[in-house]
């Protein structure tokens, strides 16, 4: 098997370069075209956060100025919790 490998390796290597390098782009458009699209990726990942929704930081000081369905997972949650 280690031998069908280095056979196979060594035809690789004697038949030239990359298909990449043999295309004619330069890599610095690959690497640019890649950030791109990655970053293009990460905001679309980030748009499905709950971010927009969530509540300002120190907006509900008080359990009780949470809305009902919120007071509700909180308390069964604390019930589960010391239960």
């Amino acid at each position: 098997m280690l031998q069908q490998i280095a056979t196979t390796v060594r035809a690789a290597a004697e038949e030239g370069g990359h298909a990449a390098a043999e295309s004619g782009i330069p890599p610095e458009a690959i690497g640019l075209a890649m950030f791109v699209l990655l970053m293009a990726l990460l905001v679309v990942a980030m748009s499905y956060a709950n971010r927009g929704l969530s509540p300002e930081v120190g907006q509900h000081h008080d359990p009780a100025e949470l809305p009902a369905d919120e007071q509700a997972m909180l308390s069964e949650y604390n019930a589960k919790r010391h239960a």
